[in-house]
């Protein structure tokens, strides 16, 4: 707040309104201006200064006087903030009229105010300008804020205007329309930085040209060159002065506004445009205490004459039409030009007399060129920016330790002038140096050093002139600096040019400087508040600079230190106060009086102590609150420091009293309340009134709850205070404390992490030499997983036995924090303590794995994403200091472990079994971008080529040292490169055909040394084959990474062919590159549309990924085109009052571009699958993804929430437009958020950026909420009609129309939460509408339900989700099928059948598809066909059910058949009779994942004499790497009898020893063979003699030739055959008794190959541990064998080859693989044991007995095992009865009961359910007390049933439960894992 005074008699009416005492802080503010006006005057030989000492004298006067004589009076104070209108509007005259040269007036002080760099040019730039271009960019984006936020609320310039503020496209987009506004008469002005202010030069070029007046406010920025700098130099200005633009430069906040001003005016006199810059970062940001300049002053000398005859009279007007902007030819041009020569050397002196007005206004002298120090002074420096005043400050230091020395600041830039620079050099001067804060590689000398040398030159001076270059992007410039600069003209052999402040040790350019120096003035107060990024440190000490500024006599500043994090990173903000001027425009480097630490984790990070002055004041925030703690956790190197500077040592435990309070990790308040209490600053009392005020003003927007929590934030933080008493002689010389791991001994680091990245991350990269960098900006990858910065309060915790290992909270993860590990047995073992895990859950993919979560708690940002969006409460979060350290040593180990992939990427789970290449990056906490692109690199990253425009994901994903993107095992990940903001797209564009054009010269090699190169056949048929895959991913991979092994193998033997060597060098282009083109919305929709409009028209198969957060939010949170309709953000303070931007709609006009739009958080499957068609599509594609962030005001926790309530509410659409549908004769437009769910206002009123409209104007907010809610409802009908077909259009009008519709109508539900049931819905939907049927197809929860009725038939699929949960789109439409006033016959019209996908290992097994199907009954629906389950545990998971469902449903809805056409077959095949194609027929043929084995024992377990044949065989797996756990099953790939296939291959005409060479022709990730007889095809692969499915019935009808077969074989397939088809089944007949049956039907052996499947696995449970029998595993399998109906012997594929093999001293191998089981084992041997085993089903409990046996003898705690075993015979049957005894032994053994029901062998028959019955002590003991786990294998049917009975009746009669109660009980053991049933 700041007070501005106003009168026309100044000084005495100042009295009268503000009283004496504020009168007298005027007098003593004028004192100052005349002490700094005197000084000027002694110490310059410039001139302009006496008239304004004269007239600030006769005021001082004339105050004093009056000040005398006054009567105190209440002080009258027209209070109004630097953002209020002016309060004097002013009143423009008739007609624009000359103004006479403003006098000399007495000066008018304001009161102070505190603001910052930018802040004070806006304010200049507002009064001055009608019209404002605006676009964001850092530094610099704040002025256009201002700007905004002041036109928003009405504030008026100096013409009594509202500025009319226009947020652009881009800088150049800002550059154009300004011209076009000076053009049309306009006071305008603009704000830029750095490349922002290069995309401006074409259009200053044409401003200057054409004597335009206007002004540029410029953040001085680093261009980007071999790295992108967002710090302070002055290359980008200087890029610019060969515009023909005036520049002048500011030093300090003050001079900002008073030469801001002078710009503005001086450009109007002058008629040139004016750059006026000042250094980003460090001035722009800076918070300075100044006195600012009331509008209605600047109106006093404000030139309205030269308004009218400098712009208004050149105006572009059709009144007085004149031409601008001709072209000109040679013979004119160059005379036009230098005829504005005259305005340049006028220039200069109507500048200084600009500048002369202003001072007489503010009584601050300005100048052209401003000397500081000794008159006669020898030794100048040279400067401009905000160094100048630090070397001020140097020059007054070294001058009072005897030197004599001077600075010259650069005020005036362009047009340079001479003669008042050499007015402002002291006569004395012999020599200067020249210091640039810029590098023009290449130049002779740098702009400054070179004006400066011309103008001595030109005088004929003799002067020594040296060079420098300094403060690169924001490099420190000290006194220390200073100092050498001075010390170096001294020398003998001064340095002529150099740079200062960095070591160049390769080239020896640098100067060297010594320790720091102290020049602050006498009582300066230096305070270092180290925070972390999201605390609200900065914040606080810009609150406290405004405090103490305001109120008191203390000069005030501060200047802020960020790390490149975009959030929870480090700062430091520089606090300094004190009763005189502050020049220090640099770091506090010595003598600081008080210094905090916001985090504990930062005692181990940095040195921060090296600056406390002796007798400081530290206070440090950490839960160490006592000595010993302190003693134990501080480093040595800490704790001699607080000793040696005698420290005033104190704790807060801050981030426990924030979390207690309901802060979160806000701890500003706490630590702030320290500083008041401890600094001395101000009284504490007065000091926390002032906090308590200033909490008020800064959180009153929030509500008072907000206020009253940091409120009582500061009350309670004084209290919690505690001084450390530490023992000072002890630390002196302490060698012991805590310690934080090195990262070397974490991962191992490379020297890159030592020597570069470990300095930077300790903020010591200064002490960096030139020789440790490599020029170019290369940096390596995966440097992110050594940063480890432990910054997170909470950070979550996974609790096994609620897992259900969806993974949803690892996709979600932004920082990859979170993953999941799959471990074999070894890795278990190896497993440090503690580690937890649960058997891995799936199919055989995950065989023999165990499943576990593991969290990096050192990386983790504690977010708590993850713990939102776990659909289980598998996950907490917890205290951080309670849990990271114990889980770091887990993280660290399964990070080590081997990659695994396994099972399908492209499913949500299965994707997240890939390790993600975007790993701990330096994101906001809960960022809504990094998953996405996180997702990205897990699916395509190993070959991704990523092109990023800058923007946050440039900031997370390319700052220097600290790359989050990493490599895989192999070495392969994202290539990473940022070009500029504006060009990304072609940037990506030209990567994506330059990598183009190498592979087609590659291709062109390939081809020309299989042309005319003998080579290997090995490797030309890999060559061969690369040609046919090379733009297929997978199995170019594959075939490049055999070609790149063996060109090297060859290579390294005998060399390579000239034309093998020439691939051989491009082997880096082998393999298929994937080309991303990323960024944020506002260079997608804004500054880079155009570039990326381009790049989508040309087809070229790259992938754009647009991170989609709807405004710049790296910037600050500026509006673009992707802002949404109401949103208030900056440049749209008032609401944004136009649409968003339809990008997706833009891109599909080309029709040739793949388009989805996506949001994780509501639907993660339709997101994997966009990105994965989008990767595929061999063209241009587009995802737009859905990306919440921090600046919207939401609580980032629930990001994957807030994705799912805008999807929910229509605000956001979820789709997908794939050209591909199109050529398919499908509609290319998927709508896959069909159905609106939720309120959209609803949703408005949860983020901040919505409900702030309401807050600032309820009515304008309703209305432009209500017009939002109408546009989304509006798009989401267009989108719902374009993903129409044309019958649903035709319905969909005659509805509208009200015509009658069809009654016969069909649809297709689905319930989906992975998407596998929504793929299947898919699929079946079209097979429909091959059969002539026209169904919709779409999520239940998109289905109008109302509209049920409507439907004859009604087919839903729905899959289950964990223990028995409903997917996410089928929740609400079962909450409508449940409405209790449906009648029981509301779907008596509709026929339904229902398909349901899950996981047998589960305990509600398939529970949603049973719900719905018996509601569907409930309400009176009439069922096609039985309720059908998929398994997952089936060989072909779902699918496997699938296939025999569907031909049935087929025959039961009887549609008509669709065309029957024999596909072409998917492999070529050639057979070869004559042996030219070589083939081994030694090695067994299995699929991928398998291994072969030796069966080295074939054991008969049963008498001879006995029916049933059971067989103990034991394999030796030490060769295979395999490992297995109890309860895992051995998959067994199983041969067709041989002498079975001589016979087939006899019948069907083909040589078994025929070798046939097979092609694959679909890519198969595993395909068959390229060789193989047909004796090994028939044998080992092909499953001849299996059971034959509906497809090949249907497939032989087709190449019948017969009449009859042809008409028999159809007849078995249809509903009236379906006897004659369950005949044939029980027969068990074959393929191969099918092509006897049916000669005429044979199929060519490439369609046998097609349609016989491929032989499935066995699964057998293994009947042995491995820690008793080491590598061996055994089996027990009986035998099956059987007749059928027809008297026919029939034989067990399996079961026979196996018997057959290893006989006598015969060894055999086998083909097989580890499944894993669907039972839980539990992680110790502790719990109790009851197992029920019946025949074979003892398999698994031999094993466990087994592996507790080997404990007991370990010495390992073992709980009691019961044995229940059922069989007919003991003689017979009781195969391993002697084990079993001896391990019983009489109950001392392991095995502590052991009860056996041997059926047969009594008259009444006894089976284990009694056994189990008759001990129900023991039964409730084990299972309910001790909480034991309870197994049952065996048969299905009555037994496991009647077996849960006598359980359940145990718990009724001993534990005194009802029935009902038992039966939770044993279901909640289900769903914990401790009731297990495997049964078949």
């Amino acid at each position: 707040m700041w007070s501005v005074v106003r009168s026309q008699s100044p000084w005495r009416s100042a009295v009268k309104t503000l009283g004496c005492s504020t009168a007298r802080h005027a007098i003593r503010g004028n004192q100052r201006v005349l002490r700094t006006v005197q000084r000027s005057k002694t110490s310059s030989t410039g001139g302009g200064g006496s008239s304004i000492v004269k007239n600030v004298e006769k005021n001082q006067k004339q105050l004093v006087r009056t000040v005398s004589t006054a009567k105190p009076t209440s002080q009258s104070v027209i209070q109004a903030s630097a953002a209020a209108a002016p309060q004097q509007a002013y009143k423009a005259p008739p007609a624009e009229v000359s103004k006479v040269a403003p006098q000399p007036k007495p000066v008018v002080l304001p009161d102070y105010v505190v603001m910052d760099g930018n802040h004070a040019a806006a304010y200049v730039a507002y009064a001055l300008s009608e019209t404002s271009f605006i676009y964001p960019i850092s530094p610099a984006s704040s002025m256009g804020d201002h700007m905004d936020n002041w036109a928003a609320t009405g504030k008026k310039n100096i013409l009594n205007q509202i500025v009319d503020v226009n947020m652009m496209q881009s800088e150049g987009g800002a550059a154009g329309a300004l011209h076009g506004a000076v053009a049309a008469g306009s006071l305008t002005s603009t704000f830029t930085a750095s490349q922002g202010l290069l995309l401006m030069i074409p259009n200053m070029y044409l401003l200057a040209g054409e004597l335009m007046p206007t002004v540029l406010h410029v953040s001085a920025r680093t261009v980007s060159k071999h790295a992108l700098s967002i710090f302070n130099d002055h290359s980008d200005v200087m890029a610019t002065r060969q515009t023909g633009f005036a520049m002048m430069c500011s030093s300090n906040v003050q001079e900002v506004m008073d030469q801001g001003l002078v710009a503005h005016i001086a450009s109007l006199k002058t008629r040139l445009p004016f750059v006026h810059f000042f250094d980003g970062g460090r001035t722009s940001a800076e918070m300075s205490k100044i006195r600012p300049i009331t509008y209605e002053s600047m109106k006093e000398i404000f030139p309205m004459d030269a308004l009218k005859s400098h712009i208004r009279d050149f105006a572009l007007n059709p009144t007085n039409p004149m031409i601008r902007g001709t072209g000109q030819r040679p013979d004119i041009f160059f005379q036009s030009t230098v005829a504005a020569h005259k305005y340049y050397e006028a220039a200069p002196r109507l500048v200084e007399e600009t500048m002369e007005e202003v001072a007489a206004i503010t009584g601050r002298p300005l100048k052209l060129f401003n000397y500081h120090g000794s008159p006669s002074a020898e030794r100048v420096a040279v400067i401009m920016g905000s160094a100048s005043k630090t070397m001020e400050e140097a020059v007054d230091y070294l001058n009072t330790q005897g030197e004599n020395v001077g600075v010259v600041a650069v005020q005036l830039y362009r047009p340079w002038s001479s003669k008042h620079f050499l007015a402002a050099l002291p006569a004395s001067v012999q020599k200067v140096a020249v210091l640039d804060r810029t590098r023009e590689d290449g130049a002779s000398g740098m702009p400054l050093f070179l004006d400066v040398n011309v103008t001595l030159s030109d005088e004929g001076s003799q002067k020594l002139i040296t060079g420098a270059q300094y403060g690169l992007a924001s490099k420190e410039f000290t006194p220390a600096m200073c100092k050498a600069v001075f010390d170096n003209l001294s020398a003998e052999n001064p340095r002529k040019k150099y740079v200062i402040g960095i070591n160049d040790d390769v080239t020896g350019t640098s100067l060297p400087y010594g320790a720091p120096i102290n020049t602050v003035p006498p009582g300066t107060k230096q305070c270092a508040f180290w925070g972390l990024g999201s605390d609200g440190t900065v914040g606080a000490s810009k609150t406290a600079i405004k405090t103490i500024g305001l109120n008191t006599d203390m000069f005030a500043q501060g200047h802020f230190v960020y790390d490149s994090h975009k959030e929870d990173g480090v700062t430091v903000s520089h606090v300094r106060f004190g009763p005189s001027e502050i020049k220090a425009e640099y770091c506090i480097a010595s003598d600081a009086d008080f210094i905090s630490c916001a985090h504990p984790s930062y005692v181990h990070k940095y040195d921060m102590l090296s600056t406390l002055k002796k007798g400081g004041t530290f206070v440090l925030n950490s839960p160490w609150n006592t000595l010993a703690d302190m003693d134990r956790k501080l480093p040595a190197t800490l704790k001699r420091q607080i000793a040696e500077r005698e420290a005033e040592f104190y704790n807060i435990d801050a981030i426990a009293l924030a979390r207690d309070i309901g802060l979160g990790k806000r701890i500003n308040m706490p630590m702030q309340a320290c500083f008041y209490d401890l600094s001395g600053v101000l009284p504490v009392e007065e000091a926390l009134k002032l906090l308590k005020t200033a909490i008020v003003d800064q959180y009153a927007h929030k509500g008072p709850e907000v206020v009253k929590k940091n409120q009582e934030a500061v009350d309670r933080a004084v209290g919690s205070l505690k001084k450390i008493e530490y023992p000072r002689e002890e630390w002196l010389s302490v060698q012991t404390g805590g310690q934080k791991k090195k990262r070397s001994e974490m991962e191992g680091s490379s020297k890159f992490v030592m020597d570069i990245m470990g300095p930077v991350l300790a903020l010591e990269g200064d002490k960096l030499p030139v020789s440790a960098f490599e020029p170019g900006g290369y940096m390596p990858v995966g440097t992110t997983r050594f940063e480890k910065r432990a910054i997170a309060p909470e950070i979550p915790v996974w609790v096994p036995d609620k897992c259900t290992q969806c993974n949803y909270c690892a996709i979600v993860c932004p920082h990859a924090v979170v993953r999941p590990f799959l471990l074999d047995k070894g890795e278990m073992k190896a497993a440090p303590s503690g580690f937890q895990t649960r058997k891995a859950k799936g199919g055989a993919e995950s065989a023999g794995m165990n499943y576990t979560i593991q969290i990096s708690s050192y990386d983790c940002t504690g977010c708590a994403v993850c713990v939102q969006s776990c659909p289980d409460d598998a996950l907490y979060m917890a205290p951080f200091e309670k849990v990271a350290e114990d889980n770091a040593p887990h993280w660290d180990y399964a990070y080590a472990l081997p990659e695994k992939e396994i099972g399908e990427k492209y499913t949500v789970k299965g994707s997240q079994f890939q390790k993600p290449l975007l790993e701990f990056s330096g994101a906001c906490a809960g960022c809504g971008e990094t998953p996405y692109m996180k997702l990205a690199t897990q699916l395509f990253g190993s070959r991704m080529v990523v092109a990023n425009a800058s923007g946050c994901s440039s900031v997370w994903g390319g700052t220097a040292t600290t790359n989050p993107y990493t490599v895989t095992k192999d070495g392969s990940g994202p290539a990473w490169g940022r070009s500029l903001f504006e060009d990304n797209a072609e940037y990506g564009f030209g990567m994506a055909l330059g990598t183009k054009q190498r592979r087609y010269r590659l291709e062109d090699c390939v081809q020309n040394a299989l042309a005319t190169t003998s080579g290997g056949h090995e490797l030309r048929e890999a060559l061969t084959k690369w040609l046919k895959v090379k733009d297929d991913p997978d199995p170019c991979d594959a075939i490049s990474h055999k070609i790149i092994e063996l060109l090297s193998s060859q290579r390294e033997l005998t060399g390579l062919d000239v034309n093998f060597e020439t691939i051989y060098q491009q082997k880096d282009m082998l393999r298929t590159q994937s080309h991303w083109i990323v960024g944020g919305d506002g260079w997608a929709y804004d500054i880079g549309f155009g570039g990326l409009d381009h790049v989508l028209s040309r087809g070229e198969n790259v992938n754009v990924l647009v991170l989609d957060t709807e405004m710049y939010s790296n910037t600050g949170g500026q509006v673009s085109k992707a802002t949404q309709l109401a949103t208030v953000t900056k440049f749209a303070a008032k609401g944004k009052r136009q649409n968003k931007k339809d990008l997706g709609q833009a891109a599909m006009l080309y029709e040739n571009v793949y388009v989805a739009s996506v949001a994780l958080g509501a639907n993660m499957n339709q997101c994997v699958q966009a990105f994965r068609d989008a990767e595929s599509y061999d063209g241009t594609s587009l995802v737009i993804a859905y990306a919440p962030c921090i600046d919207w005001g939401i609580e980032m926790k629930f990001m994957m929430d807030e994705m799912r309530k805008a999807v929910d509410s229509g605000y956001w659409t979820l789709y997908r437009y794939d050209p591909r549908r199109t050529e398919a004769k499908q509609n290319p437009f998927q709508l896959d958020s069909r159905k609106l769910k939720s309120d959209l206002k609803e949703f408005l009123v949860g983020q901040n950026r919505f409900e702030r409209l309401v807050r600032l104007n309820k009515d304008t907010a309703s209305s432009l909420h209500t017009d939002l809610s109408n546009v989304s409802h509006h798009r989401h009908e267009k989108f719902r009609k374009l993903a129409m077909d044309e019958y649903e259009m035709l319905e969909y009008l005659k509805t509208k129309l009200g015509e009658e519709v069809s009654t016969e109508k069909s649809i297709v539900l689905y319930g989906s939460e992975t998407g596998n049931a929504e793929a299947l819905a898919g699929v079946f939907s079209n097979e429909l509408k091959r059969r002539g049927v026209r169904p919709q197809c779409m999520a239940l929860d998109d289905f109008d339900f109302d509209t049920l009725q409507n439907f004859k038939n009604v087919y839903c699929i729905i899959a289950t989700c964990g223990q028995g949960e409903l997917p996410g789109n089928c929740k609400e439409f079962w909450k409508l099928m449940n409405d209790a006033n449906l009648d029981n016959d509301f779907l008596a019209n509709v026929n339904y059948t229902v398909f349901g996908l899950g996981d047998s290992g589960y305990v509600f097994y398939n529970e949603a598809a049973a719900l719905f199907d018996k509601k569907f009954e409930e309400l009176g629906g009439k069922r096609i066909m039985p309720l059908a389950l998929g398994d997952d545990k089936d060989d072909e998971k779902y699918e496997t059910k699938w296939n025999e469902w569907i031909p049935d449903l087929w025959n039961e809805i009887q549609v008509e058949e669709p065309s029957k056409e024999l596909l072409p077959p998917s492999y070529a095949v050639t057979v070869d009779t004559e042996g030219a194609i070589p083939t081994t027929s030694d090695i067994i043929v299995a699929p991928a994942g398998t291994k072969t084995f030796p069966m080295v024992k074939n054991l008969l377990l049963t008498p001879a004499d006995y029916d049933r044949d059971i067989r103990h065989y034991e394999f030796d797996l030490s060769k295979t790497g395999f490992a297995y756990s109890l309860g895992d099953c051995l998959a067994v790939y199983p041969h067709n009898d041989k002498t079975e296939v001589m016979e087939f291959c006899e019948k069907y005409g083909i040589n078994p020893e025929a070798v046939i060479a097979l092609e694959d022709t679909q890519n198969r990730k595993d395909p068959y063979p390229s060789q193989i007889t047909a004796a090994k095809l028939f044998t080992e692969v092909l499953d001849v003699f299996g059971r034959p499915s509906r497809r090949f019935y249907e497939t032989m009808e087709m190449v019948a030739t017969d009449p009859q077969q042809k008409a028999d074989l159809g007849y078995i397939i249809s509903k009236e055959g379906k006897d004659r088809f369950k005949e044939l089944v029980k027969e068990t007949v074959t393929y191969a008794d099918l092509m006897e049956m049916f000669p005429s039907a044979r199929l060519e052996l490439p369609h046998v190959i097609d349609h016989v499947a491929r032989i499935k696995p066995r699964l057998y449970s293994i009947a042995s541990s491995s820690e008793m029998v080491g590598n061996m595993l055994h089996l027990c399998i009986v035998n099956e064998d059987w007749v059928t109906p027809s008297g026919k012997q029939r034989h067990g594929m399996s079961t026979r080859y196996l018997r057959n093999l290893s006989r006598a001293d015969h060894v055999d191998n086998i083909a097989g693989r580890i499944n894993a089981a669907g039972i839980t084992i539990p992680d110790s041997h502790a719990p109790p044991f009851v197992m029920v085993g019946l025949g074979t089903g003892l398999a698994p409990f031999r094993a466990f007995v087994q592996d507790r046996e080997m404990a007991r003898i370990r010495g390992e705690p073992t709980g009691p095992m019961a044995l229940f075993f059922g069989a007919r015979h003991k003689r017979t049957d009781y195969t391993y009865g002697d084990e079993l005894e001896a391990y019983h032994s009489s109950g001392k053994g392991v095995l502590s009961t052991l009860s056996t029901a041997f059926s047969r062998d009594q008259a009444h028959k006894i089976y284990v359910q009694n056994r189990v019955a008759e001990h129900p002590e023991l039964i409730y003991d084990y299972l309910v007390k001790q909480k034991g786990y309870f197994y049952l294998c065996g048969p299905a049917g009555n037994v496991p049933p009647a077996v849960r009975q006598a359980v359940v009746e145990a718990f009724v009669s001993v534990g005194g439960h009802k029935a009902e109660e038992a039966e939770k009980m044993i279901t909640d053991m289900q769903i914990e894992g401790r009731y297990n049933i495997e049964a078949w």
